[in-house]
């Protein structure tokens, strides 16, 4: 869709008559006139603008010129369209900001570093107005677009990252984080600080760059065009670095020490069966036997891992929603806080001994998770649980060519054919 909607106004970027029809239509849903202008002069990079602002902006095009390739109908739903005119008008009724402006309730960490809340749609505001920039010197590095005027830098962004960080905005489970701004000048003074009144202004011809955050800042943007009424508040780190310092500074908070995506998954549990896990985790037996990374510590005592109890509670279960989850979570923690506690010793009191006969092998909790499962459906007792397990024969040809399959327990086969087993 960019690359369509820059071919064509390439071809009318010096059709004066159609630039200012099509700056009419803009003007329906409140686009400041002469946008199309600054996009066809390059003023403005397409691969910046905002989807919704993007819809729009095709919408007027076709309606003037009637190029079917860059008809909004062909990228967007009928309902996008209609959220499109709807919100965006709604957004860019608001004035334009202008420097200076004030930031209040404001706390001096030194001369350099200043920290208050904000209202995140005041910092759509800003962007908006064309306050906050993206300087190449001190973020990631650019991608790099070709047009038919060079190649040019365009910021890097993983829209399916700003997608879920708009979705859970919109849906306030969204926790506050930080955006860092930098506002520098090398010909005026960029900040004022009043200590008495606690206001930090942002004083006129100084810069504002995003030094960090800009994800989350985009993530806004779209959560404000489709709910002009987000009521969230940032964090707001405000620099005043020279570009240097700024990029020291940049190197400093993105020298990562790399999370595992094991515990990534744990700690966001985004998916129904990871809830039950974090049930697990907190309200049995199990808690401290559920390893958050891909495999066990038999020094610790664990158990298993939050990933295998998350892909078998899935595939068993398959809770499709958080009313759903927590009714799988109620059940299961019943199960489980009987299975450890008819057999303390093997899961809780002395796991190790008991490691050579398998009953504790992570694996075997994908096989606890079915066994569950028929429990319910066929609402046994749960004192039945100790007969049930004890027909097991651990050592069975084919349950151990399971435990002992060299694919190991991160292997989905394997979980699958354990599941398949006890079915």
């Amino acid at each position: 869709m960019e690359e369509a909607l820059k071919n064509v106004i390439e071809e009318i970027k010096h059709k004066r008559k159609v630039l200012e029809q099509i700056n009419g239509e803009l003007k329906k849903y409140n686009i400041p006139n002469g946008t199309i202008n600054s996009i066809a002069r390059g003023d403005d990079r397409i691969a910046s603008l905002d989807s919704p602002l993007l819809c729009l902006i095709c919408l007027a095009v076709y309606t003037i010129t009637g190029i079917q390739s860059i008809s909004p109908y062909e990228y967007y739903s009928d309902r996008e369209i209609e959220l499109s005119k709807k919100n965006l008008g709604t957004s860019n009724r608001f004035h334009l900001l202008q420097l200076p402006i004030q930031l209040v309730d404001v706390t001096m960490i030194d001369l350099e570093n200043y920290i208050t809340k904000i209202k995140m749609s005041y910092l759509v505001q800003m962007y908006h107005s064309q306050l906050i920039t993206y300087d190449y010197e001190t973020q990631r590095s650019p991608k790099f677009k070709r047009t038919k005027n060079g190649v040019v830098p365009v910021p890097d962004i993983n829209k399916k990252s700003v997608e879920d960080i708009s979705d859970h905005m919109l849906r306030e489970t969204y926790f506050s984080d930080m955006i860092t701004l930098n506002v520098y000048s090398t010909d005026v003074e960029p900040l004022h600080y009043n200590e008495k009144n606690k206001t930090l202004t942002i004083n006129s011809r100084a810069t504002i760059s995003i030094l960090d955050g800009f994800h989350r800042l985009q993530g806004g943007v779209r959560a404000v065009a489709i709910n002009p009424d987000l009521d969230l508040e940032m964090i707001l780190s405000v620099r005043s670095y020279d570009t240097d310092s700024a990029k020291k500074y940049f190197g400093q908070i993105n020298t990562i020490n790399v999370v595992k995506p094991q515990r990534l998954k744990e700690l966001k549990s985004q998916k129904y069966s990871d809830i039950v896990v974090r049930d697990l985790q907190k309200k049995t037996d199990l808690k401290g036997k559920i390893a958050s990374s891909s495999k066990i510590s038999e020094v610790a005592g664990q158990l298993t891992t939050f990933d295998i109890l998350s892909y078998a509670i899935d595939k068993v279960f398959d809770p499709k929603t958080t009313l759903e989850a927590k009714e799988v979570s109620s059940y299961l923690v019943d199960f489980f806080n009987y299975l450890t506690g008819l057999f303390a010793q093997e899961f809780i009191m002395n796991p190790n001994e008991y490691r050579k006969g398998y009953i504790n092998h992570p694996l075997m909790f994908a096989a606890y998770i079915r066994i569950a499962k028929d429990f319910k459906d066929q609402q046994t007792d749960l004192n039945k649980i100790k007969a049930r397990i004890d027909k097991i024969d651990f050592h069975n040809r084919e349950l151990l060519e399971i435990l002992e399959d060299r694919r190991g327990i991160n292997n989905n086969r394997n979980r699958n054919a354990m599941i398949h087993y006890f079915s």
